[in-house]
């Protein structure tokens, strides 16, 4: 149950996100007319802000799954988004409505500016922490070759790039992923991307990242059918019986950020 929530999460998390930005605009304005709506609501607040704290701590340490998103708008096999973000995401609004209530609240007390600035800090973390959850993160295998997005840049390395993963299998709980290129001239960054030889699988297990790596280095003439059902369902039994797992008995939807 925890898993398939933890999934829901991930893959809808900019609808949710969104209907959390709004009631927070709408609980902050309407302290315009009710000043005395935080102290009524603080315990309820407290409350969510430490279920959703606990939620994200479970999401990042959940066994992450050994299967991909088909996304064929793109086309790419993709990483699930990572839940994690999406709780802390909430968590974070949570306070910092609060504390941006607060300042609304005491906006015509003389001490308002030394004050509230420090409670201004916390909406611009919550805007820091919904906008790492509202873009997609993962890693993605496209026919063209692997793409890695994070907060602020992506990575992009071509399959004539060579891009090699280490031999043994990495810990299955492993946050990184080591790349060594055969030339790395034609690899890519974009923005402010940290990491050049490094993929971050947050939520897919690395093993099976590295698999699908081989695999695909390996065998270039199915490249170009990288994306579609068809080949995510004819390659999928390979990937899994090199790792010696049993397929799952559902594949993974198909669609944008699989919904």
């Amino acid at each position: 149950m925890i898993t398939q929530l933890l999934a829901a999460v991930g893959r809808r998390r900019r609808g949710i996100l969104a209907v959390g930005l709004v009631l927070s605009a709408a609980y902050v304005l309407a302290h315009l007319w009710f000043p005395a709506l935080g102290r009524r609501t603080f315990p309820a607040m407290v409350a969510t802000t430490a279920v959703l704290l606990l939620m994200g701590v479970v999401a990042a340490s959940w066994s992450r799954p050994r299967s991909f998103m088909v996304q064929p708008h793109v086309p790419a096999f993709s990483t699930p988004p990572q839940p994690m973000f999406a709780f802390m995401g909430l968590a974070f609004l949570v306070l910092g409505t609060g504390m941006a209530a607060d300042v609304v609240r005491d906006r015509a007390s003389e001490s308002f500016l030394p004050d509230q600035l420090v409670e201004l800090a916390y909406p611009c973390i919550a805007i820091l922490w919904v906008a790492l959850a509202w873009r997609d993160s993962g890693v993605q295998l496209r026919p063209d070759g692997l793409w890695q997005r994070g907060a602020m840049g992506s990575l992009v390395v071509p399959w004539e790039a060579s891009p090699a993963v280490p031999a043994l299998p990495p810990d299955p709980d492993a946050k990184t992923v080591r790349l060594s290129y055969g030339r790395p001239d034609l690899v890519r960054r974009r923005g402010l991307h940290l990491y050049r030889n490094q993929l971050r699988p947050h939520a897919i297990d690395p093993r099976f990242l590295c698999a699908a790596i081989r695999y695909y280095n390996a065998h270039p003439q199915h490249r170009p059918a990288i994306g579609t059902q068809a080949e995510y369902e004819r390659v999928l039994p390979h990937l899994l019986s090199s790792l010696d797992w049993s397929p799952p008995n559902e594949l993974r939807p198909t669609g944008r950020d699989g919904r």
